[in-house]
């Protein structure tokens, strides 16, 4: 088969979207760990819903970055998403839509409480394109493994909950 200058050109649209979409996802993460909430806010559609799992499903991107600075945006917070594995699918019959699946490794280190926490899941996400740029629209995060620890007096961890 014979390429043509338009499906090179829609070849080369698809790699587009997904790299931006990418971006999209890594630059969320980035503004998380440097805690830049209107970096994150920016991420999402203002009527977003967000399932953050243990920290609630959240209707509308405000919300959630009302949470992301209360809980998230302290010197005593040292968060670090590694965001892995990405797979996203464009909608063949919208291609201003599309879905992606990606696994995060989470860690948190708490100078508060002098604890740290992990946590391993996945996200399910849909993206919407307007005027040509991309957005998450929903974004699920499913928790599969999760441990906490403090540091002791003697500066030690002791591991005090881990499972799912």
């Amino acid at each position: 088969m014979v390429d043509t200058v338009e499906s090179l050109a829609a070849r080369l649209r698809k790699l587009e979207d997904i790299n931006a979409i990418q971006e999209l996802k890594n630059r969320y993460w980035r503004a998380c760990d440097r805690k830049q909430p209107d970096v994150v806010r920016d991420c999402f559609r203002p009527d977003a819903t967000i399932d953050a799992a243990f920290l609630g499903v959240h209707e509308g991107r405000d919300s959630f970055v009302g949470l992301f600075e209360m809980v998230g945006c302290r010197d005593s917070i040292i968060d670090m998403h590694h965001g892995q594995n990405p797979s996203i699918v464009l909608d063949e019959n919208d291609p201003d839509k599309a879905h992606g699946t990606w696994d995060l490794f989470f860690y948190q280190i708490n100078l508060d409480n002098r604890s740290a926490s992990q946590a391993a899941g996945y996200y399910e996400d849909d993206y919407v394109r307007i005027d040509g740029r991309w957005w998450i629209q929903t974004s699920v995060f499913r928790v599969t493994s999760t441990q906490m620890t403090e540091v002791t007096e003697q500066d030690s961890f002791k591991v005090t909950m881990f499972g799912r």
